[in-house]
């Protein structure tokens, strides 16, 4: 995992998974990462193959944090298949999801 600072915004980048062997560490690096100006968690997710419920909590977790500030989280470039799980489960409510470019 990886972060950029740009302003307002801090990007998370290089997350293969977000699973239950990581999900905790993800929440905690991101958290440790948020500086007082941060309104937007962006998460690329572009490269991460899978997501497992542990992860959608610690997604969710980042959003309440971020929520308190008035800010948002946004989930870039998500697989279809990880994609469409946030349409089902209706997340995509929560979540700002900026699809694959075509």
């Amino acid at each position: 995992m990886r972060t950029e600072k740009n302003g307002a915004t801090l990007l998370v980048t290089d997350l293969p998974t977000l699973t239950s062997d990581n999900s905790r560490a993800f929440k905690d690096f991101v958290r440790g990462a948020l500086a007082p100006e941060h309104l937007t968690v962006e998460v690329d997710l572009r490269n991460t193959r899978s997501v497992d419920s542990n992860g959608l909590g610690a997604l969710i977790s980042i959003h309440k944090t971020i929520c308190v500030r008035g800010g948002k989280v946004r989930l870039l470039h998500p697989s279809p298949l990880i994609e469409e799980m946030f349409h089902i489960l209706q997340l995509d409510q929560l979540f700002e999801i900026i699809p694959r470019p075509l």
